[in-house]
């Protein structure tokens, strides 16, 4: 498998189901009027987020990204997905 195949697993199938089950919960806090100013700019930068996700996967289509920036992506997901669970 390539790390193009690679990054566009990770994408589809981790990185996009965690981001919108994030920005559903924020969107619930927002309409149950619970939301913190705090919550309302987490969800604003999560949305912006998953759009530059889906440009990736738009630029893995297009065959715009080589395989060792496709590395580099990946390696920046997982040293990001590191880092929030050692905030949990």
């Amino acid at each position: 498998m390539t790390n193009a195949q690679k990054l566009k697993n990770l994408i589809e199938n981790e990185v996009l189901p965690e981001i919108e089950e994030s920005i559903d919960y924020l969107f619930e806090l927002v309409n149950n009027k619970q939301a913190t100013s705090e919550d309302k700019e987490e969800l604003k930068v999560t949305q912006d987020l998953l759009k530059a996700f889906n440009e990736i996967l738009v630029e893995l289509e297009n065959n715009e990204i080589d395989e060792e920036e496709c590395l580099q992506i990946i390696e920046e997901i997982e040293e990001m997905r590191s880092y929030d669970e050692d905030d949990l």
